[in-house]
Parts: structure tokens; C-alpha cells; sequence
């Protein structure tokens, strides 16, 4: 009895030790705020584009931004692209904000489609004295690339060409609606405003 009470206490500190340790990492992960903005969206294949970073420092005394970069699903797992801003540290204080812009290129024969984008945002926290450094990876779902169009356009998203669908289903639906009115109005617009008599 005492060998399963003492597992039993062991197995309770551990359990709670590692929540702690997770609520320790949940503060130092709230203390940024980041944003994503692609510009410009969606991505054209073949094409640049450019993603805008935004962090925000919600609580911390002090945090500094150190680098940030954005991989995707056709590049290897640990690799990252980044720019001069987004490798240059940044000092953001509490409750300011800073961005940076990080350019790439979608190579010809990326697949057209939804893909996923991770994004690495490393920084450090001061809390008093002493500074935390944290280092997460965001991942990204549902990240349209298309295709370049032959007049220099981009192609429809899928949304557009959802809605295109759904119009033409309701026009064809209501066709006969549409012309029974469409008569009606021709012929009440060609009724002569006078009696027959008074015309010349």
C-alpha cells in the first residue's frame, strides 16, 4: 500500500511540474502577439510575394525580436527564407508593435492549390534581470497559390469561381422567372400613354 501511494504522489508531482512547465511557456508565448499578412494574396506561381510579420508586445518589460523567417511545404523541413529586416534584432517595448517583411519567390513547378506555410518567430523576453529567449514555429494552413493568367492577371480563387457557380445555378433556376418578367416590363412600356383616339 505505501509502494502504489508513494507512485501515486510521484506520478501527481510530475503531472504537476509539467503543468507549471506548460504554463510557463503559455505566459512567454502570450507576451507577443503575431500577426500574418500576405501581400499580395493569393499567391501568384512563379511570381514574388511577401509576408508582413507583426509582433505586439502585450505584457513583457521588454522583448526583443531576433528573427523571423517563412518556409513552406515544397522546401525542406529547417529551412526558413528570411531578409536583412527579419534577421536584424528588435527591441519592442510594452504594448508597442513592430513588422517586418520577409520577400520569396513560388518556384514554376509548385502544384496550384491550398499549401501550408510555417513561420519561425524567435524572441526574448526581459523579466527583470534575466532574459528568456523563446522560439516557436507557427504553422500556416491554407495558403492559395494560382497560377499566372496570360493576360498578366492572376486566375479566379476558389471563391470567386464558387460564387461565379452559384449565380449561374440561380439564373438558370429562375429563368423563366426572370424572362416572364422581363416580358411583362416590355409590355407595359409599350402601351400608349393616350387613348387610341387622341393619337395622331
Amino acid at each position: 500500500m505505501r509502494a502504489q501511494s508513494l507512485v501515486g504522489v510521484m506520478l501527481i508531482i510530475v503531472f504537476l511540474s509539467g503543468l507549471s512547465a506548460l504554463r510557463i511557456d503559455k505566459a512567454h508565448a502570450v507576451a507577443l502577439d503575431v500577426r500574418f499578412d500576405w501581400k499580395p494574396y493569393p499567391i501568384e506561381r512563379g511570381g514574388t510575394s511577401a509576408l508582413i510579420v507583426t509582433g505586439v508586445n502585450r505584457e513583457a518589460q521588454l522583448i526583443q525580436l531576433i528573427f523571423v523567417g517563412v518556409g513552406f511545404d515544397w522546401m525542406k523541413q529547417d529551412v526558413y527564407v528570411y531578409s536583412p529586416e527579419s534577421a536584424t534584432p528588435k527591441n519592442v517595448t510594452q504594448y508597442a508593435s513592430v513588422s517586418v517583411e520577409i520577400g520569396f519567390g513560388v518556384p514554376d513547378d509548385v502544384q496550384p492549390g491550398l499549401h501550408d506555410a510555417r513561420v519561425l518567430v524567435d524572441w526574448a523576453t526581459l523579466t527583470g534581470d534575466t532574459w528568456n529567449r523563446t522560439a516557436i514555429v507557427y504553422l500556416i494552413k491554407n495558403v492559395e497559390i494560382v497560377i499566372k493568367s496570360q493576360g498578366g492577371g492572376i486566375q479566379p480563387n476558389t471563391t470567386t469561381i464558387a460564387i461565379i457557380i452559384i449565380v449561374a445555378a440561380i439564373l438558370v433556376l429562375e429563368r423563366k422567372r426572370i424572362q416572364a418578367f422581363v416580358g411583362k416590363r416590355i409590355r407595359r412600356e409599350a402601351r400608349p400613354s393616350k387613348p387610341p383616339e387622341e393619337l395622331e
